[in-house]
């Protein structure tokens, strides 16, 4: 069943902490991305997700994404915890 609302209890400090696992496969393609569960990505989406791996804390994600794409911490910090928390609501990643 999705939407289990998880996320949405959790603060946004404890979701910063906790190691993210993707669990659904995905297809890159010329105009986007897809996940298995018929989830479309955007090209900053997958990279997340790419480094959901179940090593990486949320915080540790957002240390590169700042690097990777020049961007500055507040504005990442608040498109990154929306981005996984859509993405749990999905059952597309767990925590």
């Amino acid at each position: 069943m999705k939407g289990k609302n998880i996320s949405n209890n959790i603060s946004d400090d404890k979701l910063l902490k906790q190691k993210p696992l993707m669990l659904w496969e995905y297809r890159i393609y010329s105009k986007g991305s897809l996940l298995e569960n018929g989830v479309v990505l955007n090209d900053t989406a997958v990279f997340v997700y790419q480094e959901c791996n179940g090593n990486n804390t949320v915080s540790d994600i957002l240390s590169k994404l700042c690097k990777n794409y020049n961007v500055k911490e507040n504005r990442a910090k608040r498109d990154l915890l929306t981005l996984i928390r859509n993405l749990i609501k999905e059952e597309a990643i767990k925590i």
